[in-house]
């Protein structure tokens, strides 16, 4: 989780640009700032903010999965009751299609969990940038900058006078508690973070959902041509 969250920052980090006015200042040779972003969200504690939330929304997903998969196995065990102890080879054959397309589609759900998962940890990471780059540019203006870049491994090498982080860490730690959205200490509003991994679960349980559905009517097509052991 910690490297994918690292990797997150970068890839978001790169795209990190802000103009200003005036030049930096003469003894750096430059008009562009370096920014760690990967620091100053370890600094700041908000790399951890956004690991306690990606793993709250794992959590909810797996549970969800491990709910869908129970109750497949369920259907599946009641199918193979009704189709006897000694089940004709048709009745056998039609039990492991049932079964293989159950397993299938808990893939398949596993699989949009997944996706799901790394969708809202991305969205974090890109609250966390959009509430950091009011500072961040404020800065790089302050210190002529026309443009902030990202101190990842396709920076092959940069003066330390352009480096910003420490500024950056600087300024968001002297926050006040009540400061407004864009420039508080947490990367979103609580409530609002809830909210959107509430929506983003809600989304997961819709699909699993159908998923359900699909293997009630698979059920029923299987009860009207099995008939119940005797």
């Amino acid at each position: 989780m910690k490297s994918v969250l690292q990797l997150s920052l970068a890839i978001i980090a790169t795209t990190l640009f802000l103009t200003g006015c005036d030049q930096f200042p003469q003894a750096s040779g430059s008009s562009v700032a370096i920014l760690d972003l990967a620091a100053v969200a370890k600094a700041t504690g908000q790399d951890e903010v956004i690991r306690q939330e990606a793993e709250l929304a794992r959590g909810e997903l797996s549970a969800q999965l491990q709910q869908l998969a129970a109750n497949l196995e369920a259907q599946l065990a009641t199918e193979r009751e009704k189709a006897g102890i000694t089940p004709s080879e048709a009745d056998a054959q039609r039990l492991q299609e049932l079964t293989m397309q159950a397993r299938q589609q808990i893939g398949n759900a596993q699989q949009q969990a997944q996706n799901q998962a790394a969708l809202i940890e991305n969205g974090l990471v890109e609250e966390f940038r959009a509430s950091l780059q009011p500072l961040v540019e404020s800065i790089a203006k302050k210190q002529g900058a026309t443009a902030v870049l990202a101190a990842d491994s396709y920076l092959f090498w940069f003066d330390s006078n352009v480096d910003i982080t420490g500024d950056v860490i600087a300024a968001w730690r002297a926050l006040p508690a009540n400061a407004p959205a864009e420039e508080a200490a947490e990367p979103a509003a609580a409530v609002e973070e809830v909210a959107e991994v509430q929506a983003e679960l809600e989304e997961v349980e819709e699909e699993l959902a159908e998923v359900e559905e699909e293997i009630a009517d698979l059920k029923e097509g299987l009860e009207d041509e099995v008939p119940a052991a005797q």
